[in-house]
């Protein structure tokens, strides 16, 4: 017995539908390897890091990079999303060598915080990730922001505030 023409359809749409789920499969798992190669080209896995605290003196942490454990990783520091000051996170923290995050003990950065207006602020300390060559440069957050509030007092006492990076 031959099929029909209408079983001959069906097989037909079936094997449409068939095919239109694998092509979308495919496209899914080809939009991750790209998502994953961009990752890892544009960010260094390795680094790892901690903001410890912040306050209107200063903000302080950690990072280390676990790859090359005994190189210093730059950083810098942002207020309320203002760039304020780079560094190389090179102050003494034996806290990481003895947690075992680093071949010695200094992978600690500490920023003196600027004068900031009284009220509620942000802090954020990104390590900078240099790519394959040194024009290319990238951001990686340490640890979680963190908030902290500037007394009015304190401000009187430290001078005229300026906005977070601006100098006077």
């Amino acid at each position: 017995m031959k099929p029909s023409k209408e079983t001959k359809v069906f097989f037909s749409r079936q094997n449409l539908f068939q095919l239109l789920i694998a092509k979308s499969i495919i496209e899914a798992l080809l939009v991750t390897a790209l998502a994953v190669s961009f990752y890892l080209v544009v960010t260094n896995p390795h680094l790892r890091g901690w903001l410890d605290q912040a306050d209107a003196r200063t903000i302080s942490g950690w990072v280390v990079n676990e790859k090359s454990a005994g190189t210093r990783v730059e950083v810098q520091l942002f207020i309320d999303d203002r760039f304020v000051e780079s560094r190389v996170a090179d102050s003494f923290r034996p806290d990481v060598q003895q947690a075992q995050r680093a071949t010695d003990e200094w992978h600690g950065f500490v920023f003196q915080t600027p004068r900031l207006g009284a009220g509620d602020h942000e802090a954020r300390v990104f390590a900078i990730h240099r790519g394959a060559s040194d024009e290319r440069r990238t951001l990686q957050i340490i640890g979680k922001p963190l908030r902290f509030h500037v007394d009015a007092a304190l401000t009187d006492s430290r001078g005229p505030a300026t906005s977070a990076g601006e100098t006077q």
